[in-house]
């Protein structure tokens, strides 16, 4: 999910779908529970790697502000950071198997995420809204999924920097001293954590790159009753499955403001359409 995007969808069987509106929550999974059995698997860079991105993008921030760079670390200090580096990266990867992983979409009319997750079609697609309000109050933060092929070497340094280069430019008038000072505040290390753990566990191999998956993640998985706040639209194919019924009742009753839309698919030109419905009281 972008940096401005706040819109994905959530493709449920029926069942899903009846327990998740009956319960007002959205149920964010840990990595163990999702169906890739490589989910938020990875290695971290060694402190020598750390070390020189980390030079890297300091000396790109005094290059922005027209200033020679030399930072380097010397043998000495390296050695020093070794441990700590070492006792760090072994609270991040801890931490990043304890995130909750809400996984959606980024369009509603994938026929394959109808296929099988929603069970050849009987089941339902939300569309979410995610507000600004909602990532706040519940400390939610959004992540596109990126697909490779490449070995899982997460330098959460990489993060750092990219940080520390955009602290820069929110302040252009401080030094980078003061820039650096900041760096190691708990705010600013706080958000560093969390969108490195983002990005770490957000690597997916190019098989599952179909899915283009667009997801949420929160800082311990678990339901979080949200679906109230950020339910706005639910879309379906199929009227004939076992819980539809229950489905349209629980929606007038729970969510009444809450808009319908039938997906239909075809062979040919228009391959796709939508047909937004209402509901219609029958005295």
């Amino acid at each position: 999910m972008g940096p401005t995007s706040r819109i994905s969808f959530k493709y449920r069987s029926g069942r899903a779908a009846l327990r998740g509106l009956s319960e007002g929550t959205a149920y964010f999974a840990s990595p163990s529970e999702l169906n890739d059995s490589l989910e938020a698997k990875f290695d971290l860079a060694t402190t020598s790697d750390f070390v020189v991105a980390t030079s890297k993008g300091l000396n790109e921030l005094a290059a922005r502000r027209g200033q020679p760079g030399n930072y380097s670390f010397n043998k000495a200090a390296l050695q020093e950071f070794d441990t700590v580096h070492a006792a760090e990266n072994q609270c991040f990867y801890e931490a990043s198997q304890r995130v909750g992983i809400f996984s959606t979409a980024s369009r509603p009319d994938n026929q394959p995420m109808w296929a099988y997750y929603c069970e050849n079609s009987n089941g339902v697609c939300f569309e979410l809204e995610w507000s600004d309000e909602v990532l706040t109050q519940y400390q939610l933060w959004p992540s596109s999924v990126q697909y490779s092929t490449e070995s899982r070497i997460h330098n959460r340094a990489e993060d750092l920097c990219q940080a520390i280069l955009s602290l820069g430019e929110q302040y252009p008038d401080w030094t980078i001293q003061q820039v650096l000072d900041f760096s190691i505040t708990d705010d600013f290390r706080s958000e560093w954590g969390i969108r490195s753990i983002a990005r770490a566990v957000s690597v997916k191999h190019v098989d599952w790159q179909h899915e283009a998956e667009l997801r949420v993640l929160s800082q311990r998985f678990g339901p979080v009753p949200i679906m109230q706040d950020i339910l706005k639209r639910v879309f379906f194919v199929r009227t004939d499955f076992q819980e539809w019924g229950s489905l349209m009742m629980l929606l007038r009753k729970l969510y009444p403001k809450v808009e319908l839309a039938q997906i239909s698919f075809d062979h040919k030109e228009p391959f796709v359409k939508v047909n937004p419905l209402h509901f219609k009281l029958v005295p």
